[in-house]
């Protein structure tokens, strides 16, 4: 229930918590020791600990060591443990730390063997534990927490050096930490879903510029969990039987409550399911505890496998009692594009709930968490306050972490794909060279510089083509505004060889180029030269519109061939490079997009204020240009578009994206300024738009689209490995494009096509090949290409 909604986001960014009330009132004393089998001595996980009539407590760490806070006096802890007798202790708190050791016995009843002859009894104790999930939720309105979490992330992209990292007990390097964060939060909920955090304390590794830790509860009476790309069907979710099947393993006991445990079977590897094992209580049928995880159709970007444990612990209102989440233990695993490697563990004690109790007025607003100015806390606080005790792996990483990055501050670093300079330059080595047929070769240098959150951005780059012996440059200025940057001011300055239909391509898509057209003597793209500023200014009136303006100078010029190098097919030429008008143009622009969506937002603590998206409507982009002889520009057109796009997903194979929209230019339009569709530019572009059409093929003053999608997921190969993470892709894309006759004329270049009728294509992709890539096979329906084909095969980079 607690911050249920875009699971996987949340998962991978935040980490979740939990705050001590008492210790906000008064001067606490810390209670500490071991809980283990008295049988066995072995330190027992996550046992519970709740201090007699009253809702607070805790839970001990994966090594059965516990800590919590006591008030002056008296108090009973009572620490429970399904499979054990639960146990007592009598502590009186005065000023000095007490540990406390705690020796369980296991149950008397213990696993049982069960024949099972005609229907398995676990499908009558999941259908009364589903009755039980409906009383639940229809009597527990609101509630209040405190809580407590701890995140932490390894990675083999980790600053700490390889003489540092530790080693597990077979001597195998671990992956070394990446980051770590920790937080107290106190946290309220309203049905249906309404929620609010507030984070009273946290601290992270020095490598984190902001975050904090979530407490994120899932709620397993839930029918689905969010993972924000897909959902999936919880174990007792009112259609639970049509996608698990259950078998009663045994029974085991807490005192004298009996405790059936039943195997949770997914059905299916092509849709996303759990699977795993969930205790139930018996007479009552509540959830006493789940250990859970995703089977090979559940797998988000980069993640392979997320196990959920978790354990319930009663707590009552004036009327009823809830068996409440007390301890979650969320582990992931992954690796993006087969190079970065990463594990997550997030560790959170929940407690103190206050059930069925009015929050204060005007807790619930916009803000669904709101970090506290003096939140940060610094390792003297957490030192008594920390309720799950730091390792000495991680004493070290925060230490090493933090003199790492005051060096990396001050230092070259090369990355993957970019070498820092410092904390805030950026420069990217796949632009410092590249190939065309207009440049020849080219040597470039970016310099890039971004503050503090991305409040200010700068990118420049400086060039020269050594066959068209011109030197280019490209400055480009971004600032937002405001405590939630809902205004935005940006500029450039620019002389550079620009794409025509692509106002800026990614640095793999021109090393992609750069390398067809050596080896394969395919140059792409077709160019133009460009020289002006644009300014421009866009500013957020709601979350749900936004309005802008633009104002661009350009002189236009053509390009021409100037090279034939090639390394391989040296008797075949390039294409020559099309002609456009040239032109002096001044162009004023308005866009207005809006947004029918819910927003809610973080108050960050600082004066920062971030917002995001909760639902899926579509949203609608509006845009007006104008270039005229007012302006002295060469040529008066007016351009206007619309487009109504957006993605919803249905179920596992309903999952749609699309686009509708249209563009209408009057008067007199030159060729580099002719509507086009979003087609592949025959380099890797980020997927999306037309798949069998050909860069520059349909051109025109007036256009008119549809571009849909269907991402079907694993239906084909779920749970076949080194497959299992593609997507399939059924897609459809149509178009039709006009031209006055006048402008038709105008055009400097006609090499251009007209649709005949409207234009239809279809097809298919696999999607997440080595998580960032997608191949598209697609087929004409009409309108044969130039080339006699009808069907193509693209690479590109997955966006969906």
């Amino acid at each position: 229930m607690i911050l249920r909604k875009n699971f996987l986001l949340i998962l991978i960014i935040y980490l979740f918590s939990f705050i001590n009330l008492f210790s906000q009132t008064s001067q606490t004393t810390e209670v500490s020791g071991t809980v283990t089998d008295a049988k066995t001595n072995k330190p027992l996980e996550f046992v519970t600990v709740k201090v007699a009539d009253t809702s607070y407590g805790t839970t001990a760490d994966k090594n059965g060591k516990y800590l919590i806070r006591l008030n002056p006096g008296g108090h009973k802890l009572i620490f429970s443990y399904i499979g054990y007798f639960t146990d007592t202790s009598n502590v009186y708190v005065e000023n000095e730390k007490i540990e406390r050791n705690i020796f369980l016995n296991p149950s008397e009843l213990l696993t049982e063997q069960i024949d099972v002859y005609g229907e398995d009894p676990a499908y009558e104790i999941i259908r009364k534990a589903i009755k039980y999930k409906k009383k639940f939720k229809q009597t527990l309105n609101e509630y209040e927490y405190n809580a407590y979490s701890k995140f932490v992330i390894r990675s083999n992209q980790s600053d700490i050096p390889k003489k540092d990292i530790e080693k597990d007990s077979s001597g195998k390097s671990k992956l070394p930490i990446f980051g770590i964060l920790e937080s107290e939060t106190k946290g309220y909920f309203k049905k249906p879903d309404i929620e609010k955090q507030i984070v009273t304390a946290k601290r992270e590794t020095a490598n984190i510029a902001r975050g904090f830790a979530l407490p994120f509860v899932v709620n397993f009476y839930d029918e689905d969990l969010d993972f924000n790309e897909f959902k999936i069907p919880t174990p007792l979710a009112d259609n639970a039987f049509d996608n698990y099947d259950y078998r009663l393993t045994g029974t085991t006991s807490m005192d004298s409550t009996r405790i059936f445990m039943i195997d949770v079977i997914n059905t299916s590897e092509i849709r996303p399911l759990l699977a795993g094992t969930i205790y139930i209580a018996d007479s009552i049928f509540s959830l006493m505890r789940v250990d859970l995880t995703t089977n090979d159709a559940a797998k988000p970007l980069g993640v392979s496998k997320v196990n959920f444990k978790q354990k319930f612990s009663p707590y009552s209102d004036n009327k009823n009692s809830y068996w409440m989440p007390t301890d979650v233990e969320i582990t992931a695993n992954g690796s993006f594009a087969g190079i970065v490697k990463f594990e997550a563990e997030v560790f959170t004690i929940v407690s103190d709930y206050k059930l069925n109790k009015k929050a204060p007025a005007g807790i619930f607003d916009d803000y669904i968490v709101k970090v506290m100015p003096d939140a940060k806390k610094d390792s003297s606080y957490w030192k008594d306050k920390q309720l799950v005790k730091n390792t000495s792996e991680e004493k070290n990483a925060y230490r090493i972490i933090e003199s790492e990055t005051r060096k990396n501050e001050n230092s070259i670093n090369i990355g993957l794909t970019s070498v820092n300079y410092g904390k805030k330059f950026t420069s990217n080595p796949l632009n410092y060279y590249r190939f065309n047929r207009v440049e020849g070769s080219s040597l470039n240098f970016d310099l890039n510089y971004r503050s503090k959150f991305g409040k200010v951005i700068l990118n420049s780059e400086i060039g020269y083509g050594f066959s068209d012996k011109k030197l280019k440059y490209d400055l480009n200025y971004r600032q937002r505004f405001l405590n939630d940057g809902r205004l935005t001011i940006n500029a450039g300055l620019f002389r550079k060889l620009q794409p025509l239909s692509y106002p800026d391509l990614l640095g793999i898509s021109e090393l992609y180029n750069t390398v067809k057209a050596l080896f394969d003597k395919q140059d792409n793209l077709d160019y133009y030269y460009a020289s002006g500023y644009n300014l421009g200014i866009k500013y957020r009136l709601l979350p749900q519109i936004r309005m802008g303006a633009d104002f661009t100078q350009e002189k236009q010029t053509t390009a021409y061939k100037n090279t034939n190098f090639s390394f391989r097919k040296k008797d075949v030429e390039f294409n020559p490079n099309p002609s456009i008008n040239d032109a002096f143009q001044r162009v004023i622009g308005f866009n207005l997009r809006l947004d029918p969506n819910k927003y809610s937002a973080i108050d960050w603590g600082d004066g920062d204020v971030s917002r995001f998206r909760n639902t899926s409507y579509p949203t609608l982009d509006l845009d007006f240009k104008y270039s005229g002889k007012d302006l002295n520009s060469a040529y008066e057109y007016r351009k206007f578009s619309a487009e109504l796009s957006g993605q919803n997903y249905i179920n596992t194979f309903l999952n749609l994206r699309y686009k509708l929209g249209g563009e209408l230019a009057t008067g007199q339009v030159p060729f580099q300024s002719l509507c086009f569709f979003n087609t592949n530019s025959g380099t890797i572009d980020v997927s999306g738009g037309f798949k069998a059409l050909k860069y520059q093929e349909f051109l025109g003053d007036k256009i008119f689209y549809l571009n849909f999608e269907n991402n079907f997921g694993k239906i084909l190969w779920g749970g076949i490995p080194f497959i299992s993470k593609w997507n399939l892709i059924g897609f459809f894309n149509a178009g039709r494009n006009e031209i006055t006759q006048s402008n038709y004329d105008l055009a400097s270049y006609k090499g251009f096509s007209i649709s005949e009728g409207i234009y239809m294509e279809t097809g298919f992709s696999i999607s997440r090949i080595l998580d960032i890539f997608r191949v598209d096979l697609a087929w004409r329906l009409n309108n044969k290409g130039s080339d006699g084909n009808k069907v193509y095969l693209n690479l590109t980079l997955d966006s969906f």
